[in-house]
């Protein structure tokens, strides 16, 4: 359980990370302040809970495309993920599909480097 609030945590820094640094017109948060951790919370939530359950199924089903691609195919799969994120939560909007690609690229490393930072502050 710590494990997965430390991931909602460092998936919620990467949204509002990526927010600040792509324009508005590519992917944007709303609100200010408080309302915006707060939407950020939730769109990270709800990335979460589409990365736990869709992901793996669409992962599995475009495997044979994945393997032609040598694992490229991946980041279409984490555009597509984040475009479904989009349609759910009210405050986030990204558009177009450059958005939905670098913006997935970007959470994705993001995230990354903050994880791996705070489990190893931890240890």
């Amino acid at each position: 359980m710590n494990n997965m609030l430390i991931r909602i945590i460092t998936l919620t820094l990467a949204i509002i990370i990526v927010t600040y640094l792509f324009p508005v017109n590519m992917i944007h948060l709303e609100g200010e302040g408080s309302a915006k951790l707060l939407s950020a919370f939730f769109t990270a939530i709800i990335l979460a809970l589409v990365n736990l359950i869709i992901r793996p199924i669409v992962k599995v089903l475009t495997l044979p495309i994945n393997i032609l691609t040598l694992g490229l195919f991946s980041l279409i799969i984490n555009a597509a993920m984040l475009w479904i994120v989009d349609h759910f939560v009210e405050g986030f909007s990204v558009f177009g599909f450059w958005g939905y690609f670098l913006g997935a690229l970007a959470i994705s490393i993001i995230n990354s480097v903050l994880y791996k930072l705070l489990i190893d502050k931890k240890k």
